[in-house]
């Protein structure tokens, strides 16, 4: 492993067909997948539906087990989430695609946030300080403090997001993997919570790893860009780069339709 690595992601194989299926030639899931992710940088893997990315996300987090392959957290190789130590299972945290969908609608925001301290103890606030951290939470995530005391199912799903962020935060992890977090707010809301990431990634040192299929948020948030297509990795090159001199013909294809709806 790469000692500059937080994150590393080494032959990755997932099938989801049966034996027979997979005799007859089905195609892989994700197919050989191999990537790193410092901890001072943002990833982005970007690709259509269909191409894995979401299966790679799920698999670092640990809601997938891979069939083939080892990934590699701080150094140590890790499995399922079941399998993880507390420690790792903290440090890594997922925020989904659909803000309102990842949230109970009946418990306020308060609860949310409360709930993931009485399952990790260990880093909850002292004493009763709770509702001051959970105050400092949403402060940091653009949430005034009278969203606290709120459902879920009164928010808006940019104000979900947010609490999905902060939910997230609150267990201090030191990698946020986003799958398609932003795709299904509104483009203004969009703009501010990749604001946002990018704010939080800077003040608490987060390494973020941003699963996408529109290049156009790509440009905003990522440091370097993992292009995926039919279960593989493409291309990985920086954010710059990947723009100005795409290499791989599917690229140039992603970019080009990319412009087209730009210009429509």
């Amino acid at each position: 492993m790469s000692a500059s690595a937080l994150l590393e992601v080494s032959d990755l194989v997932v099938n989801f067909h049966s034996r027979r299926e997979r005799r007859a030639g089905k195609p892989n899931a994700v197919d050989g997948v191999s990537f790193a992710l410092r901890p001072d940088e943002t990833l982005a893997i970007v690709g259509e539906s269909g191409s894995g990315k979401t299966t790679v996300a799920r698999c670092v987090v640990g809601l997938q087990a891979p069939q083939e392959g080892v990934i590699r957290y701080d150094g140590a190789a890790i499995g399922p989430v079941s399998k993880r130590s507390p420690a790792t299972r903290r440090a890594i945290q997922m925020v989904f695609q659909d803000p309102a969908a990842s949230l109970n609608p009946r418990m306020t925001v308060r609860s949310i946030i409360s709930e993931t301290w009485r399952t990790h103890p260990s880093v909850a606030p002292d004493g009763r300080a709770w509702d001051a951290a959970i105050e400092e939470l949403l402060a940091d995530v653009g949430l005034d403090p009278g969203v606290a005391d709120r459902r879920a199912a009164a928010l808006s799903g940019g104000q979900c997001q947010r609490v999905s962020i902060a939910r997230a935060l609150s267990l201090r992890p030191r990698l946020l993997v986003c799958d398609e977090a932003v795709s299904a707010l509104d483009v203004s809301v969009q703009s501010q919570i990749l604001r946002l990431l990018a704010g939080l990634r800077a003040a608490r040192g987060l390494a973020i790893l941003f699963i996408t299929h529109d290049l156009g948020v790509v440009r905003q948030i990522a440091d370097r860009v993992a292009v995926m297509h039919r279960g593989g990795l493409v291309e990985t090159a920086t954010a710059d780069d990947l723009f100005d001199r795409p290499g791989h013909p599917y690229t140039k294809k992603l970019l080009e339709a990319a412009l087209d709806l730009e210009g429509a």
